[in-house]
């Protein structure tokens, strides 16, 4: 605190090294979206399993309010990694709408902070990318290989 300017911080904060346009976007960055996406299905089937196990209720009766639960966490989770990236909050809401869904949650696992500024995967970005992309096409031959036995 100073004579001229009672509300100044008394520490300076310095500027992040790793960023390399100086803007501030806060949110969340990629690591905590994904811990936070993957803590959000254990946690939802976690909480199922013991609804299911300790109570006379069905797994019908439980799983629209768990699913209703973990939807909102995962608007949460993509409305501040949304913000990290530079792009409007309002994204998060393509969560909700199908194949609009899969680009979301593919932007917030694979863009670097500030992406919507210069449209630049980092490393890290790209091999998550690859590594989700490749993922999918085994799943397909896979889905291909059962469908064709039947």
């Amino acid at each position: 605190m100073n004579d001229q300017n009672p509300y100044q911080t008394t520490v300076e904060i310095s500027p992040d090294p790793y960023n390399s346009t100086g803007i501030q976007y806060g949110g969340i960055g990629r690591t905590a979206f994904i811990v936070g996406y993957i803590g959000i299905i254990v946690a939802q089937w976690a909480l199922a399993l013991v609804a299911v196990r300790f109570t006379d209720a069905g797994a019908g009766q439980i799983g629209l309010p768990l699913q209703l639960i973990s939807g909102v966490a995962t608007i949460a989770l993509a409305w501040y990694r949304m913000i990290n990236q530079g792009s409007s909050g309002f994204w998060a809401l393509g969560v909700i709408v199908p194949l609009l869904n899969l680009f979301v949650i593919l932007r917030c696992m694979c863009c670097p902070m500030g992406y919507a500024d210069d449209h630049k995967l980092d490393t890290a970005g790209k091999i998550i990318g690859a590594t989700i992309f490749v993922l999918f096409i085994l799943f397909v031959v896979l889905i291909g290989m059962i469908f064709t036995r039947f």
